[in-house]
């Protein structure tokens, strides 16, 4: 009878443990973990995802900026045919920077009917891709 009891304690406690584990995984990705921010929200990375900043030489966040050639911390920007750039970097379709066009960034999106939320705001990021000179928008929002 003892073994029985050992053996349920030893199930009990492994199922505390496992129910404690799961709870901390879910409040964590409930409340959105560790990611990277701006004063809009969470930053989406080119391909739409959450860029995790886990404290971590080896985080998302740093393989993101390292990969696209951004200083370290940078969450503004602007993706183009999934590479990210600095908004004074980038360029349209057409290789002209948009940044020194009339308007900038925001006047771009107006041209190229990039998504918008229902009360009329421009969606916070940019990202673009390029058929040939045409900008096509691509909306994470799911709206």
């Amino acid at each position: 009878m003892t073994m029985i009891n050992t053996i349920l304690a030893g199930v009990c406690l492994l199922s505390l443990t496992a129910c404690g584990n799961l709870q901390n995984w879910n409040s964590d990705y409930l409340s959105g973990g560790e990611y990277l921010s701006d004063d809009q929200g969470m930053v989406l990375s080119c391909y739409g995802d959450l860029i995790s900043t886990k404290h971590n030489s080896e985080s998302a966040a740093n393989r993101f900026w390292q990969a696209n050639n951004l200083p370290k911390g940078t969450a503004n920007f602007v993706c183009k045919d999934g590479k990210a750039y600095l908004p004074s970097k980038v360029t349209d379709c057409q290789g002209n920077l948009i940044a020194k066009q009339s308007g900038g960034i925001a006047q771009f999106k107006l041209n190229n009917d990039f998504p918008r939320y229902e009360d009329g705001e421009m969606v916070w990021y940019t990202i673009f891709n390029c058929q040939g000179s045409k900008v096509v928008p691509v909306d994470h929002t799911n709206k």
